[in-house]
């Protein structure tokens, strides 16, 4: 159907016979239209208090205008842990250690699948794929676990935030042109007749060159360094030229392989109780891959009580921008009535919006407790984010039941949690989802 002028007329005579219409655009000259929509009886329902709590660091984490949520949401969990081991209320592990060697192995992965899709034509969906994003901040917890059983980890304060690992806008832009420069050489090496290991000794050049510039950008990382703390009892602890590897062994000593992925996902395309990865998701050439237990949701679910009920946070990722206040610190279903606003339906039921894009994982975050009524139903969720102490709560949120439902896809669990049957389809052959897949 064409757009017709005379259409335009008749829309606007409808339009400004509305007194409703009329009210809502002048309040919108001057208000945010977020600030006219919110349900502010909702907001004066919700408070902060829990029936049931983790004894937690008295103020959240701050991955700075970096989208590693991913890193900073497992630190956190892993932090958990290192407190109540060395009796202190506070510890934190230094996010741009990891984000060094994540950028790093991630410019590493992007070349030998430039090495892999050296044949394959411009417009291959893969291959534009990785040319569009080659250095994505994103990721995931097997990406987590693979640079932490690689390279270890060392507290805040042994590597500090820089420029870069505050915003990593521009020095993202600025790799990433290197990166396809490199591509289109691997391209050229191909179409002359170079062979495989002529084109990897030239790769090799290209990983030093990368290492160069992320040393500029970050600092070099440390191969050993020394700490000291006190603890609660007024003890103190020292540490000399320890490793990573060593201060990981010592201050979490967990085995993150014992920790599964678990997704709900109500789409035709992933039936639940199968196990699923996703193509070229590893981001580490040798790393483990991505798998993902699909779940019912009510089972899925069940897992985040059992696994606070037993004193430990629980790794989630969701749609955080859905029905969200960030200064305010709320993730509240219905939080915002643009049906009123704008006097029609907004809505279409979760498979639906997975599928139609309105939705996605694009956050994660750590459940350190939960409200519970008289007959042990979750009511409301306490959550520690990683954007600093200035929002929510010192940096923790309140996230109502509702919401959880309609915005959380994704929960990171022990095996030990699992039925035998969850277990066994864990060792089935995952089916293989393309890197586009909403689920990712």
């Amino acid at each position: 159907m064409k757009i017709e002028l005379e259409m335009i007329k008749e829309f606007n005579g409808r339009i400004h016979e509305n007194d409703l219409n009329r009210l809502v655009m002048n309040a919108m000259g001057r208000v945010e239209l977020n600030e006219l929509a919110v349900n502010r009886d909702l907001i004066k329902s919700i408070d902060f208090s829990f029936s049931d709590e983790l004894d937690v660091a008295p103020e959240a984490t701050a991955q700075q205008k970096v989208g590693v949520c991913w890193i900073f949401a497992a630190m956190n969990l892993l932090r958990y842990f290192t407190q109540k081991k060395i009796n202190v209320k506070s510890f934190e592990y230094s996010g741009p250690y990891l984000m060094f060697w994540d950028k790093f192995e991630k410019a590493n992965y992007f070349l030998e699948k430039m090495i892999e899709f050296k044949e394959r034509p411009y417009d291959d969906r893969e291959l534009r794929h990785f040319l569009d994003q080659p250095l994505p901040d994103g990721g995931d917890w097997y990406m987590f676990v693979n640079l932490v059983k690689k390279y270890g980890m060392v507290p805040a304060s042994v590597m500090q935030h820089a420029a870069y690992s505050k915003d990593s806008t521009i020095h993202n832009q600025v790799i990433a042109s290197k990166l396809r420069q490199y591509a289109a050489e691997i391209r050229k090496m191909a179409n002359q007749g170079s062979s495989l290991e002529e084109i990897q000794a030239e790769r090799k050049k290209f990983i030093e060159e990368l290492y160069r510039i992320m040393v500029v950008c970050f600092g070099t990382p440390p191969e050993s360094f020394n700490w000291s703390y006190k603890n609660e009892d007024k003890a103190f602890f020292r540490e000399t030229n320890i490793t990573p590897h060593q201060f990981f062994e010592k201050y979490v000593n967990m085995d993150l392989d014992e920790y599964v992925c678990l997704w709900s996902s109500p789409m035709q395309d992933t039936p639940y109780e199968q196990v699923y990865s996703v193509a070229h998701t590893r981001k580490m050439v040798g790393g483990q891959k991505h798998l993902a237990l699909n779940l019912p949701f009510d089972d899925f679910k069940a897992y985040a009580l059992k696994k606070l009920k037993n004193h430990e946070p629980v790794l989630f990722s969701c749609d955080v921008g859905k029905d969200s206040l960030r200064k305010e610190g709320l993730l509240l279903k219905g939080i915002y009535n643009y049906d009123l606003l704008f006097q029609t339906h907004f809505g279409i039921d979760k498979p639906q919006r997975l599928e139609m894009c309105e939705t996605s994982m694009t956050h994660c975050m750590l459940i350190v407790g939960v409200d519970l009524d008289s007959e042990g139903r979750s009511v409301k969720w306490k959550v520690e984010n990683s954007w600093g102490a200035d929002v929510g709560k010192k940096g923790y949120f309140v996230m109502s039941d509702e919401w959880f439902d309609d915005n959380v896809y994704q929960l990171i669990v022990p095996k030990k949690y699992l039925s035998e049957k969850e277990l066994q389809i864990l060792e089935q052959e995952p089916v293989i989802l393309p890197i586009w897949h909403p689920m990712f």
